[in-house]
């Protein structure tokens, strides 16, 4: 067992403790009753092992995948014909944006919105492109969200086989196809559905063809144009980055220095390959006229700002963006945006209880899609309650099965290619200690946290497997390939 899986675990183990704990404790004022909420998360598990099993051992791995598939594909399409929801905040002025785009008024580009966020141009041309393509309809763009959700349910199926084993696919398959925010939020014009796909797809590539320079150019390509739909693409090539390294380093000390240099000679294509798709498109959007503005412009230190606001426990809020409106966009408002970031670093005792409030808030607090996906919908406020207390005792019991899985990790040291995994969750989890949260910014690495509880779940199926009479026992290690 390596040093650098000890710590890794152990920093993912406390994540998900902390998961667990937090969610567990937001969970109760849902239930009003400690006993109905012990018997809601019972209920979850029971079911959820039932399904493990009638995966596992019931179906062929073509047959997992026809069945369960086609149950997901149902139940979002079911969903979002059922809700009539429409774009709100952010989402709407995007999708506003996208219509002008789409006939060729690009006036909207010199607005305060993308003159702060140039970045989000990328996801608004995709939105003006599918209204160019299939016209101006709400439900296109939620089937799209719909394709778009059922590929990473296949990507994950893919990358979790290949980090822990087959059954562990299935798990993670099962686990992102039925958790209800990733059902739910497929009719939300939102960019994260593009993006997790694009983003996921990425990692999977760059496994799969670890020894194939292709594979890693495709690699970029797909995290360059997530990092385009969603501006979160650099905390993946920093975590792939990261993982390469410790994989050089352990070539080198290994006595095989050519594989080191081509290792890090295949690191620097993705790389390229990454900044190559921002230059590109930066470079393509200018010149085309559709705005002044790189991509690489923006409001660089706003979202910290924010992100370190201890009365806001690092939410957005009026005061600071107040602050901030009352300085010309660019160096002035910049530097006054500095002088407030370096005043709310001064107290360290205050900034590390901040870290620890965010930190409970973004990753245990109930989930944000049931307001998102409702707006408009009659008695939201009835339907909004009843899928948080469907929601929650599944998040808890994924806290749980990461804890576990941690902790198999830590005792085996197996699954060396999960670590890119774990690396790209503490990144991400670390750097929203700095920056603005919400809740439903936790969408964008869902993906991640239940490939790694998908380990955990697996060992505790097995451990209760391993309770059978000896013959069930032998025939359900035949069944799943042990």
């Amino acid at each position: 067992m390596t040093f650098r899986t000890r710590i890794l675990s152990l920093a993912g183990g406390l994540f998900f403790l902390t998961i667990f704990t937090a969610s567990l404790a937001s969970t109760w004022s849902l239930y009003g009753s400690a006993w109905k909420m012990i018997a809601a998360f019972i209920a979850t598990a029971i079911v959820a092992l039932l399904v493990i099993h009638g995966a596992i051992t019931g179906l062929s791995r073509k047959m997992f995948l026809v069945v369960f598939l086609m149950l997901g594909l149902v139940c979002r399409v079911t969903w979002i014909m059922w809700n009539p929801s429409l774009p709100q905040s952010d989402f709407l002025f995007m999708y506003n944006a996208a219509q002008e785009a789409a006939s060729g008024n690009f006036a909207f580009s010199d607005s305060s919105y993308y003159i702060s966020f140039p970045y989000q141009l990328g996801f608004t041309m995709y939105e003006a492109g599918v209204i160019k393509l299939f016209g101006n309809h709400f439900i296109i763009f939620k089937l799209l969200n719909v394709l778009f959700s059922m590929g990473t349910a296949i990507v994950l199926y893919l990358s979790a086989s290949k980090a822990f084993h087959e059954s562990c696919g299935r798990v993670a398959a099962l686990a992102y196809l039925f958790y209800i925010p990733n059902i739910i939020m497929c009719s939300v014009l939102t960019n994260q559905h593009i993006s997790v796909f694009l983003f996921t797809g990425g990692c999977f590539l760059l496994l799969k063809g670890r020894n194939r320079v292709g594979y890693w150019l495709l690699a970029g390509l797909a995290i360059g144009l997530g990092h385009l739909m969603r501006p979160i693409g650099i905390v993946y090539l920093a975590g792939i980055v990261l993982f390469v390294l410790l994989m050089i380093w352990q070539q080198w000390r290994g006595s095989i220095k050519k594989q080191a240099a081509t290792t890090a000679g295949k690191l620097g294509a993705v790389i390229v390959v990454y900044y190559l798709v921002q230059i590109l498109a930066s470079i393509s959007l200018t010149s085309s006229l559709v705005t002044e503005h790189s991509l690489f412009d923006g409001d660089k230190y706003w979202k910290f700002m924010v992100g370190l606001n201890a009365q806001t426990n690092g939410s957005w809020n009026k005061e600071d963006a107040a602050y901030t409106n009352q300085y010309s966009f660019g160096e002035e408002r910049h530097q006054a945006e500095l002088v407030k970031i370096r005043e709310r670093l001064e107290d360290k005792g205050e900034l590390i209880a901040l870290f620890g409030r965010k930190l409970v808030i973004m990753w245990g607090s109930p989930d944000s899609s049931p307001y998102w996906s409702l707006q408009g919908v009659a008695d939201s406020r009835e339907l909004e309650s009843i899928l948080h207390q469907w929601e929650r005792p599944l998040y808890v019991l994924m806290g749980a099965f990461g804890v576990v899985s941690m902790a198999a990790l830590w005792r085996t040291g197996k699954g060396n290619e999960a670590l890119l995994f774990l690396i790209l969750l503490l990144l991400y989890v670390g750097a929203h200690l700095l920056v603005e949260i919400q809740p439903r910014y936790r969408l964008d690495f869902v993906p991640v946290l239940i490939l790694l509880q998908s380990y955990g779940a697996y060992q505790v199926y097995s451990w209760l497997q391993s309770r059978l009479p000896s013959g069930v026992h032998k025939r359900v290690e035949r069944e799943i390939g042990l």
